[in-house]
């Protein structure tokens, strides 16, 4: 590994502010089992436009509540603490990279979209694993993040990559070819000085290796890894041709026996049908992607 990119990204990754105090509290909150509803108010409460986008959030229906909130006091106790720090997390993240602007070949408005395509398909198959839903679906916001932070540390190599990766799923390759070094480790890195659960830094670190991921959440990196296969197959399939190489990755017998040495279904009949979830629901929740880039 190249020594200099190494230190180069990781003493950006050392200059990153810490989250704002308020992520930090909530996540406090939200681990402390004598903690309530009200402490939850109190902090988030004074932070207008973090209330907002949750009150927002809380009714659409991607979080599929069964009636309106109209309070955020009403909208902490219907979602609870594991959905309210999953949505504190989501808009932090976006908060934190709100200035950024297109670099050369690179839209970070097309960044954000795959983002949130891969949450929504990582929220679609969670069923498939018995894993939280809208944690998936953060892991799989969250899981391209370490791109940003090689924009910003090395936007000259990141030019290079984005130049020999243009539909995006090649940037791994090209990361490890022009850097040494892939955006999956940045990511962990990132989030783990964020003090983000193992969960979401787990899925972010191996979502290209899923298969040296260890610990409790190994199919946390899996699922995102296929959420990311299948936003890759949606976005390819614009013009109704197929990226025969993302076909490839997403009907691969390996991918098949991986999943199934962990108890999940996965074939072609599943794929196609997820795909044509994936399809309808990427219009249907636009609205939330909205919420998250305001």
């Amino acid at each position: 590994m190249n020594k200099n990119t190494l230190s180069v990204l990781a003493d950006r990754i050392k200059s990153f502010p810490p989250l704002p105090s308020i992520v930090t509290q909530v996540l406090k909150i939200t681990s402390d089992p004598e903690s309530s509803s009200r402490d939850l108010l109190k902090v988030i409460r004074p932070d207008q436009s973090l209330a907002t986008a949750i009150l927002k959030m809380a009714n659409s229906t991607f979080f599929g509540l069964t009636r309106t909130v109209s309070s955020l006091e009403q909208a902490l106790t219907v979602l609870g603490y594991t959905e309210t720090r999953n949505l504190v997390l989501a808009k932090s993240v976006f908060s934190s990279f709100k200035g950024m602007k297109n670099s050369g070949t690179f839209d970070v408005r097309k960044f954000w979209e795959h983002s949130f395509l891969c949450g929504i398909a990582a929220k679609i198959i969670s069923p498939e694993a018995g894993e939280t839903a809208n944690e998936l679906f953060v892991a799989g916001l969250i899981h391209d993040i370490g791109k940003l932070v090689i924009l910003i540390a090395m936007p000259e190599k990141f030019e290079q990559i984005i130049k020999a990766s243009p539909t995006g799923y090649r940037t791994f390759q090209a990361e490890q070819s022009i850097i040494d070094l892939t955006h999956d480790q940045v990511g962990m890195n990132l989030l783990k000085r964020w003090m983000f659960p193992n969960s979401l830094t787990t899925a972010a670190g191996f979502h290209h290796t899923p298969g040296k991921a260890a610990g409790e959440h190994v199919l946390f990196p899996l699922m995102v890894h296929i959420a990311d296969l299948l936003a890759h197959s949606i976005e390819s399939t614009g013009n109704d041709q197929p990226d025969p190489e993302i076909e490839e990755a997403l009907f691969n017998t390996a991918l098949f026996e991986q999943c199934g040495s962990h108890g999940l279904r996965w074939d072609d009949s599943v794929i196609r049908g997820f795909q044509v979830e994936l399809k309808r629901e990427k219009e249907e929740e636009a609205g939330v992607l909205a919420i998250l880039m305001s």
